[in-house]
């Protein structure tokens, strides 16, 4: 296998990843959030035109990736202006940094 595919099948390794949400829960549950890796790609064109102390950002990594069990977007762009006036902004700052920051080595391995 040539580096290339290497690079490939490691990122595709990673796998989906399952974030709890207790804040916006329901009945003692948490939500659960599903969301894929983010390529460089992705990370480009959130960040491209955002300033250092741009925080809605945060908002367009959750509008952008956060997903259902089936896979389906459970925020619309519509909701942007809500998550940025009318959400906890320690909770859009978890989950967002957590979507951002991947999977960590040691979990790749355990799949």
């Amino acid at each position: 296998m040539n580096v290339i595919d290497r690079v490939k099948a490691q990122f595709e390794s990673l796998g989906i990843k399952k974030i709890e949400v207790a804040e916006w829960g329901e009945e003692g549950k948490p939500l659960i959030i599903y969301c894929s890796p983010f390529t460089l790609g992705e990370k480009r064109n959130l960040f491209k035109g955002a300033k250092n102390d741009d925080l809605g950002v945060l908002v367009d990594v959750i509008v952008l990736k956060a997903k259902d069990a089936e896979g389906n977007k459970i925020f619309k762009l519509d909701d942007k202006l809500t998550l940025l006036n009318n959400a906890d902004a320690n909770v859009i700052t978890k989950v967002a940094t957590e979507m951002l920051s991947g999977v960590s080595y040691e979990e790749a391995e355990k799949k």
